[in-house]
């Protein structure tokens, strides 16, 4: 069994950026994936485009993300000034990336357990065609989205709601190609009370509504999506629509039989979704199913309770700390897990949070840090912090952190926060 300096569990955004910035630092470090691609939500789930990672026009997030926006760029996956892109493109992408800066990986790779003892752990355990393996190393990231190998390790976690421990909806992602959306603007345009918005900017195409289209569905078809409405977005091709529609509620994204059961609803509401856009709305007369997302996305499960935790104030306060790691400005958006729509709040104009580096330290282990929506906040505050870039930033910080540590010596919550801001500068000034 080879003894690595740093193991980072996850390979999505967060994990990806994590490993990158612990392997430019030059520790030995090796990312477990259990698909066949890195990405996470981004890829698996399907979810685009990025949500905004600026405050008025202040860029917030650069670094490894910046990387991968420029990439998407380069491939064709994504248009200039666009937060749109194509997720099979940035499968290419990250894994060019990994490629490009050495890091080891392994794919098709499942965590099951963890060797701890005292406030270290020790090993992972993971299960994988090979059987059941162990690997050792000095330092941990767990940047899984749930908390894996946090909960494994002992950490004490929260998850959903304070009130009843409920979890956000799910949504099963899928994309529509074929579409002619100058007919389906000139349709939306004639009715604009049918819908809450039709936005055409930069970013592509926008609409949500089609709310007479579906309850005259409701009346001649067992159409039982909850929500009133459909949403799409075109990608960055404007002939393909990613929809953002289909809800499973009162689930838990622990739990194999919830997940069970929200794959398999997601894909019976995007058939149904599917076909009463192309039955119903010009422009969808000769489109189709071209893929739906690998892995129903969902929005929260664990969080971590850490050596701070964010709460809903901190983000519509603007709170700034002094061990910012990064910084976000997207709105507390909550999916309601019973069902009725949800809660959006927003930030004035122009404003930012931190997220301190605290958060990303759980109580009472050593050589562990967690990264990506899972760190130590309540219910409402992960619903601002989750979103992609503000996941990758954390990622990147967590990376050069673990780095720091193994070089040091020291523990996450003794470790010089102003020489882990020098390897961040980007995502934490200006």
């Amino acid at each position: 069994m080879m003894n690595r300096q740093i193991i980072v569990v996850g390979g999505g955004m967060s994990g990806v950026a994590a490993a990158i910035a612990a392997k430019k630092q030059g520790a030995d470090t090796l990312l477990f994936e259990r698909y066949g691609f890195f990405g996470g939500t981004s890829t698996a789930s399907m979810v685009s485009p990025f949500m905004s990672f600026s405050a008025g026009n202040k860029q917030l997030v650069y670094g490894v993300f910046q990387e991968i926006l420029d990439q998407l760029l380069k491939y064709g996956g994504r248009k200039a000034g666009s937060r749109a892109f194509d997720s099979e493109t940035l499968k290419f992408v990250l894994y060019d990336l990994l490629d490009k800066y050495k890091v080891d990986y392994l794919l098709h790779t499942y965590l099951t357990g963890v060797v701890r003892e005292g406030n270290l752990i020790k090993e992972i355990i993971t299960e994988s065609k090979n059987g059941q393996e162990h690997f050792a190393a000095d330092f941990f990231v767990d940047t899984s989205a749930d908390a894996d190998l946090a909960a494994k390790a002992g950490v004490e976690f929260e998850v959903g709601r304070e009130k009843d421990g409920l979890t956000q909806a799910m949504t099963l992602m899928f994309r529509i190609a074929n579409v002619k959306m100058k007919e389906v603007l000139e349709y939306c345009r004639k009715n604009p009370e049918n819908y809450s918005f039709i936005e055409e900017d930069i970013n592509g195409v926008s609409i949500a509504g089609f709310k007479k289209e579906i309850e005259e569905e409701r009346q001649i078809t067992k159409f039982d999506n909850p929500l009133d409405y459909i949403f799409f977005v075109t990608t960055h091709r404007d002939d393909l629509v990613i929809v953002n529609t289909t809800r499973s509620l009162r689930v838990s994204g622990l739990s194999n039989v919830d997940l069970s059961r929200a794959q398999s609803e997601g894909h019976h509401n995007a058939w149904q979704i599917y076909e009463l856009l192309k039955k119903r709305i010009p422009g969808f007369e000769d489109s189709y199913i071209s893929n739906t997302a690998t892995q129903v996305g969902v929005r929260e499960t664990r969080r971590i309770i850490g050596e701070y935790t964010m709460t809903g104030i901190d983000i519509v306060s603007a709170k700034k700390f002094d061990d910012v790691i990064a910084r976000g400005s997207y709105p507390i958006d909550i999916h309601d897990p019973t069902g009725g729509g949800g809660q959006m709040i927003r930030l004035k104009e122009g404003e930012y949070y931190d997220i301190p580096f605290r958060s990303l330290i759980p109580k009472n282990i050593n050589n562990l840090l967690v990264a990506g929506r899972c760190i130590s906040a309540t219910h409402e505050a992960q619903a601002s912090i989750r979103i992609t870039a503000t996941c990758t930033a954390m990622g990147e910080a967590a990376g050069n952190a673990a780095a720091l540590c193994v070089k040091n010596n020291v523990t996450p919550v003794n470790l010089d926060i102003k020489e882990l801001q020098k390897y961040i500068t980007s995502n934490i000034s200006g």
